[in-house]
């Protein structure tokens, strides 16, 4: 097992929730260009 400082944690933490942001983001992204495919309308 590891141990982590309290320094590492908070940056291991701040990666993760930054990488969860991006992913959102193009979650976001894509259901809006698919939802305009719907509709028919052009990306």
């Amino acid at each position: 097992m590891i141990t982590l400082s309290e320094d590492e944690v908070a940056a291991l933490k701040a990666i993760l929730i930054a990488l969860r942001a991006i992913k959102v983001r193009e979650i976001d992204k894509a259901l809006v260009i698919l939802s305009r495919a719907e509709r028919g309308g052009s990306y």
